[in-house]
């Protein structure tokens, strides 16, 4: 396929907004709440190499949480239109100089058996001619070099659905996730079903009917809760109780077979449902409705707490 050349973003901030930036980072994941079964020299490792990158990779590791350059494909579960597909292969495009995109499947989620060929076949129906499956529930694993090179190349992740706390255990705080913001710093796209589009919180629903279980998920979509399979499954009132708790976010609720993209600042509605925006404003829950075309805000307004 040849040499692999990054498309380079060219915003830069100044040295002072460089220092702070990589300073919150540092402090944000430091306050994440513990994962189960991962120790503090865990922690201490992901720490030391997301410091290494920010003294050695300033492009990359300063600007991954900037909203304005984020390409996401948000879906809830169900079967999706061949029209979400197309706009998530139209995305991957352009990502670096090579002719096809290149496409890496994740299916931790899902405890059934891999088929690899299966897979290849499906991704290529929807135009993905490169395509790649990349697994392990090991976050040890999801550390090592020959684990993350295919996603140094890669310019669109899919996370296919299951549970996103095995995505979680698997990947939070591994190279995996600091691999995956490089990817949408240099224009790739990441989507996900059901506990794909789940794990794009870093507030993460991962059970419960009225109340909801949260745990940490990757952070794509920081300033939201997402929740899927919404209408489907009855889950207005667990999104509502996980507000209460975090009243400075907003909830995205999406149905089956529709999908929110998001696209730097902003948004579009793909499918043959909803997708429910609720927050907080001034102590009155505000839920409101988008169907497929339209814009949905992703704005936080100032609120007081319910």
């Amino acid at each position: 396929m040849g040499t692999t050349v990054y498309r380079k973003h060219h915003a830069r901030c100044n040295e002072t907004d460089q220092v702070q930036h990589f300073g919150m980072r540092l402090t944000m994941i430091a306050a994440r709440p513990p994962l189960p079964g991962r120790s503090m020299q865990n922690r201490f490792a992901f720490l030391v190499f997301v410091f290494v990158q920010g003294c050695f990779a300033p492009d990359l590791a300063f600007g991954e949480e900037n909203p304005e350059i984020r390409k996401l494909v948000i879906c809830g579960g169900g079967s999706l239109p061949d029209s979400v597909f197309d706009r998530f292969r139209e995305l991957a495009e352009g990502v670096h100089p090579v002719k096809e995109p290149q496409l890496i499947v994740i299916p931790t989620a899902s405890q059934r058996k891999i088929d690899l060929n299966a897979t290849q076949e499906l991704w290529s129906a929807r135009g993905f001619s490169d395509v790649r499956v990349l697994h392990t529930t090991d976050p040890d694993v999801a550390s090592t070099d020959e684990f993350v090179q295919p996603l140094k190349t890669a310019s669109a992740v899919w996370f296919d659905g299951g549970s996103q706390q095995r995505i979680a255990e698997a990947y939070l705080e591994t190279r995996v996730e600091s691999e995956l913001q490089r990817l949408l710093m240099r224009g790739g796209v990441i989507g996900g079903t059901s506990a794909g589009a789940a794990i794009q919180s870093r507030v993460m629903i991962i059970g419960g009917k009225t109340e909801p279980k949260i745990s940490t998920g990757l952070g794509l979509l920081p300033e939201a809760i997402i929740d899927q399979h919404f209408l489907k499954r009855n889950r207005i009132a667990r999104s509502i109780a996980a507000l209460r708790q975090h009243p400075d976010l907003i909830g995205l609720g999406i149905d089956e077979g529709t999908a929110l993209v998001v696209e730097g600042g902003a948004t579009e509605v793909i499918g043959k449902s909803y997708v429910l925006r609720l927050e907080w404003a001034d102590k009155t829950l505000k839920l409101d409705a988008f169907g497929n075309g339209a814009t949905v805000p992703l704005e936080v307004s100032p609120r007081q707490s319910p």
